[in-house]
């Protein structure tokens, strides 16, 4: 991978300094870009993007996985959604099937 194809990770503090110039002070992206020396404008059109989403909480990373026991709410919540999906398909095909046995019963 070459020089300028290499991915460039900025600081939260970056991006919601970014933002923040952008946002509040009516400042132009590229002008930002510029200062800041972020490699393309379009990183901070999605960091916008993502903070008027999640807030300054969409750039708070962990690297590497979660240790065991620590999943977050939002995986876990997930999780549970799925299964009362599971759940509900179970039943509609029990109820499906004990339609279909009594239809060809009579």
């Amino acid at each position: 991978m070459s020089e300028s194809q290499k991915k460039h990770r900025y600081s939260k503090e970056t991006k919601l300094e970014a933002i923040r110039r952008v946002l509040e002070n009516n400042e132009a992206v590229q002008s930002v870009v510029d200062d800041l020396g972020i490699r393309h404008r379009d990183n901070i059109y999605e960091w916008i993007k993502k903070y008027q989403k999640n807030g300054e909480a969409a750039f708070d990373r962990s690297l590497g996985r979660p240790k065991k026991g620590e999943t977050s709410s939002t995986t876990e919540e997930k999780v549970d959604r799925l299964q009362i999906e599971v759940d509900a398909l179970k039943k509609y095909l029990e109820i499906s099937r004990q339609k279909e046995a009594k239809q060809n019963f009579k």
